[in-house]
């Protein structure tokens, strides 16, 4: 962020996020191009479930690196923010095989949500 002179803040929560899951979003999308219900909701699927392994992971690296370098500890917020969305939509994702419209707009409106609560 320091070369590209972009606050430290975007570059960690905008870009590095999109950057990192790249791959995974172009395949669900020729995976949804086919336009079933089944297709779509698996879809669905396979985003939070590679949204959830990318955030417990990188977290769990992040607390390894803290705790074994013995850093303070700073960043409270972003930790419940994270985790409130995974187990929010864990619940919902857990009762459904099918998920209509509106639950994807509201995963997608919870990222922009998230980033003004830590911001």
């Amino acid at each position: 962020s320091t070369a590209t002179k972009i606050p430290a803040f975007f570059v960690s929560f905008l870009v590095t996020p999109f950057a990192s899951n790249a791959s995974e979003l172009v395949s669900s999308l020729q995976f949804a191009k086919k336009k079933r219900i089944k297709n779509i909701s698996l879809t669905y699927s396979q985003v939070y479930g590679a949204v959830t392994m990318n955030n417990t992971m990188c977290l769990g690296l992040f607390l390894l690196v803290v705790w074994y370098r013995d850093l303070d500890w700073t960043f409270s917020s972003e930790v419940v923010t994270t985790m409130s969305c995974i187990f929010l939509f864990g619940a919902v994702t857990s009762t459904r095989l099918t998920f209509p419209l509106y639950w994807a707009l509201a995963s997608l409106a919870l990222y922009p949500a998230a980033l003004a609560l830590v911001w």
